[in-house]
């Protein structure tokens, strides 16, 4: 293998160094009825979606605090809430966050008259998003806070980084799923190197 094939593969297997590396693994922490402390109301199974203690009202405020998650230059935060019975946008059930310092309001959460679905809060763009992701992010849901007589049942909570590793369903009791995590532009680099190794190869022949 001459000196040009040497330093053709070293740059190939760089730049293919430099992608993976780039790219932080995806990761996606599921906080739900699993995992629940004393103080925290996920349910856990649809069957007991209107029942006690899970489904609360403006007296009955709750949070929960995400595992920390190890890493920087994340390319997203999302965090994706379930919850049940939101008759959106008459019933106002605030979404808070901890950045460090104070708690930030993130938005009420969305939905339809019983029916499970997903809220999503995009918290990429915030400066202190990934600190707070690396010490444990703090989150916690204000009922009613119109205090309209309105009730919510949550599912789980999911902090999704870079895409994530699960996939996840908003409905109890249905564990999330292993997601596959792609490679693409890794393999492309790889592929490009080897094709410019061949054609290097036969234009070698040729001259021989």
């Amino acid at each position: 293998m001459n000196n040009y094939i040497v330093k053709l593969t070293l740059s190939t297997l760089a730049l293919w160094g430099l992608s993976t590396a780039a790219s932080a693994t995806p990761i996606t922490d599921i906080q739900d009825f699993s995992n629940n402390t004393a103080t925290e109301y996920f349910v856990d199974v649809d069957a007991n979606k209107t029942n006690d203690p899970f489904y609360r009202d403006q007296n009955e405020d709750w949070g929960w605090t995400h595992n920390a998650i190890a890493g920087s230059s994340f390319a997203s935060i999302v965090l994706d809430i379930s919850a049940f019975d939101v008759d959106s946008p008459n019933e106002q059930d605030m979404i808070s966050v901890f950045d460090g310092t104070n708690w930030l309001d993130l938005g009420n959460l969305l939905g339809s008259d019983n029916m499970w679905e997903f809220t999503t809060y995009d918290l990429t763009s915030y400066s202190w998003a990934e600190s707070q992701v690396n010490a444990g992010l703090q989150v916690r849901i204000n009922i009613d806070t119109a205090f309209d007589g309105w009730l919510v049942t949550l599912a789980k909570s999911t902090l999704i980084i870079d895409g994530g590793s699960q996939q996840c369903v908003p409905a109890p009791g249905i564990p999330c799923t292993p997601t596959s995590v792609s490679e693409s532009s890794s393999v492309a680099l790889l592929g490009l190197g080897l094709v410019a190794l061949g054609l290097r190869r036969r234009r070698h022949i040729k001259k021989i």
